[in-house]
């Protein structure tokens, strides 16, 4: 048990992120956290040390008394398919429960050879009863948040109760550095361990709703649990599958076979290190896991069991009698409805008058509502009882939104201030036109209204505002900088509205921006995005990273101020909208212990420099699900009519088919099966051409 520990510690194959998808990221995660938090190697070491001092066995016997793990399952979404149903949040509640107990009827078909080792953990896994305050939950939080997106520790951020008490998973559309999912061995998560739990996709979160189904994305959360309760995978520690070197190492566990790793697949005859490899274990990456072992349910009862209670994420209390009562599943409790945790939104926060704004409720934590009640200053009808009312405002400026909802439990209310700005179009600035931030009034300008910008996020933490430290032609500017934000997420600064009827193509915004970095951590980004239809959708023009944001080498580590040479011209194309009365642009942020962006003389007009180049951000060049069964969709954004060509090709360069075509502007999405029907199950390249341009995604079919 002390080597195989040691492997857990010290085998760790730590590369850097990867866009491409992968089944898992556990060890990658875990290694980045032990690289950037050095005390977390104390904790690992002292379980090992303390399982050495009891002399525990790997292959020791553990009485089948069933332990009962608290859960909470907090979505993080942004609305719509994201938002995933409670419906399907207990399917994945069955899976692992009948995964950890032998419950799964496929335990049947396992190979005959591994039959007689097919291991019942004895752990019940509830959605809790009663959140960290003591209060009535149904187990499950919803976050309304654009990190959904990007997820990896920054959704931790946001939301997480008490690790002691609660397996905490969180449910997201896509993770950061490419992965399916990823949780921590014990003692090995970031913030002193605090932040144990797991990251799991939509897709591979149960079989129903928003999840690919089939047995690959239905057991990654039994796999990700299998992390968090201490197992490596069957060929080590390491998230490199079907690699040769494999065979050098192993999962420590006796009764699993060493073994390179599936390839994503199910070769049941697969030798690969001198035995029979078990494919079907839910600890490889194969498309038919159906079996723990014997052996690697002794180190996740040992885990359970073992003690080791400084830990800030112990998993020994989860089950203890005293959490059980703390979580409301001891034996007896009875939970009555819950009131209501009112979360609402609206389908964008700048609107213009008498345009249809669509609010959704994002309310949760009860079983059926009795009534909503919403109230919605600025409007003509102010009142509405339906549950997702769409409204109509009258008059400019910022508005609230109130919502109540009546439960059997009772009456909750929430209002989100400055919920949404409403603005009058017919009010705009005609270009050419140049605007400095002179006036301390900023963003609005009573005297001249056409002027006025909207500040989004305005109620967290640091944001967009006025200065008079630094400018690029004037005395004032605007800045932002992510070193104070009390909140993962974007900062949102909208312009006034633009008319470029007097404009034709080419055109141009132009703006000067100075930015420096305040230490190797910093971590910024900075996007200008273009509407046409007042907010209801935006296009991506400009995109820039840390890397290509600096205007200077020189960290700044205290308040940046820019000298003179500093600042810098951005030059973003414009010329899709030439003509058009009726545009706005979108400054939006957002970062990780950065210093101050700058942003001055801002200009609208015709040509003044070299054209820019088109880039995958502008295209929104995407190919979902993946991985797939063969359907997915490749969507791509033209602002003017392409010729395209789209390629398969695998991984030894061959191409298995192609689609040429001329595309009008606007969003399109082409079917993966109209280029090439049958594809094989494996990896390949999706490869997109428009002139000159080029860019190739990959994609994994299974």
């Amino acid at each position: 048990m002390k080597q195989y520990l040691l492997l857990v510690l010290l085998a760790f194959n730590f590369n850097s992120f990867a866009q491409d998808y992968k089944p898992c990221g556990t060890d990658e995660m875990v290694q980045k956290a032990l690289e950037e938090e050095p005390s977390l190697r104390i904790y690992r070491q002292m379980l090992i040390d303390q399982m050495d001092s009891l002399k525990a066995d790997s292959q020791k016997s553990y009485p089948q008394d069933l332990h009962v793990i608290p859960v909470v399952v907090h979505v993080m979404h942004t609305g719509g398919s994201n938002n995933i149903s409670d419906a399907q949040i207990h399917d994945a509640m069955r899976i692992i429960n009948e995964d950890f107990n032998k419950l799964n009827s496929d335990t049947s078909s396992v190979r005959a050879e591994f039959q007689d080792i097919i291991g019942n953990i004895g752990v019940e896994f509830e959605l809790a009863k009663l959140d960290p305050d003591g209060n009535c939950t149904k187990g499950i939080t919803r976050t309304y948040t654009e990190l959904t997106s990007s997820a990896g520790e920054n959704v931790k951020a946001l939301i997480g109760w008490d690790p002691r008490m609660y397996l905490n998973i969180w449910v997201v559309s896509s993770i950061a550095s490419g992965a399916g999912g990823y949780s921590f061995y014990p003692g090995s998560a970031p913030n002193n361990d605090a932040n144990a739990g797991i990251v799991i996709l939509k897709s591979q979160f149960g079989s129903i709703g928003a999840a690919n189904g089939g047995n690959f994305s239905s057991r990654s959360l039994t796999h990700e649990i299998g992390h968090y309760l201490n197992l490596p995978h069957t060929w080590g520690s390491t998230n490199e599958n079907y690699q040769e070197e494999n065979c050098n190492s192993d999962d420590g566990i006796e009764d699993t076979p060493n073994t390179i790793g599936s390839n994503l697949g199910c070769n049941l005859n697969q030798n690969t290190c001198g035995s029979l490899d078990n494919v079907q274990n839910f600890m490889d990456y194969s498309s038919c896991a159906k079996m723990y072992t014997e052996g690697q349910k002794s180190v996740m009862r040992w885990t359970l069991e073992s003690g080791y209670i400084w830990s800030l994420a112990a998993r020994s209390n989860l089950w203890t009698e005293e959490n059980l009562e703390l979580t409301g599943l001891n034996e007896g409790y009875e939970a009555n409805d819950c009131l209501a945790l009112i979360d609402f939104g609206s389908d964008r926060k700048i609107a213009c008058i008498g345009d249809e704004v669509l609010w959704e409720d994002f309310s949760y934590n009860y079983d059926s509502a009795l009534s909503w009640n919403w109230d919605f200053p600025g409007t003509a009808t102010v009142m509405s009882n339906e549950q997702n009312p769409s409204i109509s405002y009258t008059t400019t400026g910022y508005h609230d939104a109130t919502l109540s909802i009546t439960t059997t439990g009772g009456t909750s209310t929430k209002t989100i201030e400055n919920a949404i700005y409403i603005q009058d179009n017919s009010i705009s600035l005609m270009a050419p036109t140049v605007q400095n931030f002179e006036t301390s009034t900023f963003p609005l300008y009573e005297q001249n209204p056409e002027w006025n910008w909207f500040i989004q996020n305005v109620a967290d933490g640091e944001t967009w505002a006025w200065n008079n430290n630094a400018s690029s032609d004037g005395t004032a500017s605007v800045r932002i900088r992510s070193y104070n934000f009390e909140s993962p997420g974007t900062r949102q600064l909208i312009s006034p509205v633009y008319n470029l009827s007097n404009l034709s193509a080419p055109c141009y915004l132009y703006f000067d921006y100075a930015h420096a970095r305040r230490n190797m951590e910093s971590d910024d980004s900075f996007k200008v995005k273009v509407t046409d239809n007042c907010g209801q959708s935006w296009q991506n023009r400009m995109s820039k990273t840390t890397e290509t944001l600096i205007t200077t080498n020189a960290n700044s580590y205290f308040d940046y101020v820019p000298n003179a040479n500093d600042w810098e011209e951005q030059k973003v194309s414009i010329s899709p909208w030439a003509g058009e009365d009726n545009v706005q642009f979108l400054f939006e942020f957002e970062g990780y212990g950065g210093n101050y962006l700058y942003i001055d003389n801002l200009r609208v007009g015709g040509e003044l420099g070299m054209d820019e180049l088109i880039n995958s951000e502008e295209l929104n060049f995407n190919v979902f699900p993946n991985p797939n069964e063969g359907n997915a969709q490749i969507n791509i954004t033209l602002f003017e009519e392409s010729d395209i060509e789209i390629q398969v090709i695998d991984l030894l360069g061959k191409s298995l088919g192609t689609l040429q075509s001329t595309l009008s502007p606007g969003e399109q999405n082409i079917a993966l099966k109209d280029i090439q029907k049958g594809i094989p199950k494996g990896t390949y390249f999706i490869k997109l051409n428009i002139g000159t341009y080029q860019e190739t995604q990959l994609i994994i079919i299974y």
